[in-house]
């Protein structure tokens, strides 16, 4: 009978957290590797908005699910080069710069000047993101 609980318990997890960084990237379009992404940023003249996540952090998966992943957010990231990386498995794919104390911490990166022009940390409701979103888009402009 315990053996039953644990078990549920475990498969509870796993559709609590949802599927992986990976499977979350590909999903919306998000690179899973930074200099390519950084490269591309530097091509296309956009920032770089670098989202730093864990596979076990609640608060990284409901900026992912209920936020990134929405029809309003998607259709304004394409103003920008999004990467996404876990701070626990990735650490050798992102300068160690960027390394966050707590997740999830988003970075928007200047590809011009190879530096950060804001950060934010923790999570964000989509409306608050959009105007987050709005905000670094006019920095970057100036």
């Amino acid at each position: 009978m315990y053996i039953k609980i644990i078990l549920m318990i475990f498969i509870l997890s796993f559709s609590l957290f949802g599927a992986n960084i990976d499977d979350f990237a590909s999903k919306v379009n998000f690179s899973r590797n930074y200099k390519s992404a950084f490269a591309e940023a530097e091509q296309t003249n956009k920032p770089l908005m670098l989202v730093i996540v864990t596979d076990d952090c609640p608060w990284c998966k409901k900026l992912e699910r209920s936020t990134l992943d929405t029809k309003d957010v998607k259709k304004e990231l394409l103003d920008v080069v999004p990467v996404i990386v876990d701070s626990k498995y990735d650490r050798d794919n992102f300068p160690a710069k960027y390394v966050a104390k707590r997740t999830p911490t988003i970075f928007f990166i200047d590809p011009r000047q190879n530096k950060k022009f804001y950060e934010n940390v923790g999570y964000l409701k989509k409306n608050d993101f959009l105007l987050l979103l709005d905000s670094m888009q006019k920095a970057f402009k100036k």
